[in-house]
């Protein structure tokens, strides 16, 4: 089964959340966004994974729109906190 977190995250110094799906097949986690902002949502389409190499989260694919850069980068940011701090408190 398919674990959900829910997650803050900080973006042009406002504060907004996404839900965020983490999928394991193959051995292999990745990480998919849903941005809890319509605007938001749009500018991340099409990009809305992340995935775990070697315990380095990356994007799926390359980015050249600057503001998605920054938009994914601040979730996966967040992303990589919240996984340190659920790590440490297991």
């Amino acid at each position: 089964m398919d674990k959900m977190i829910s997650l803050e995250f900080t973006y042009r110094s406002k504060t907004y959340y996404a839900l965020i799906r983490t999928k394991i097949n193959e051995k292999k986690i990745s990480y998919v966004v849903t941005v809890m902002n319509g605007e938001l949502e749009r500018l991340l389409y099409g990009h809305h994974k992340i995935v775990d190499e070697n315990g380095v989260l990356l994007s799926d694919r390359d980015i050249s729109d600057g503001r998605v850069m920054e938009l994914k980068e601040c979730i996966t940011r967040a992303l990589c906190e919240h996984l340190e701090t659920s790590a440490l408190m297991n």
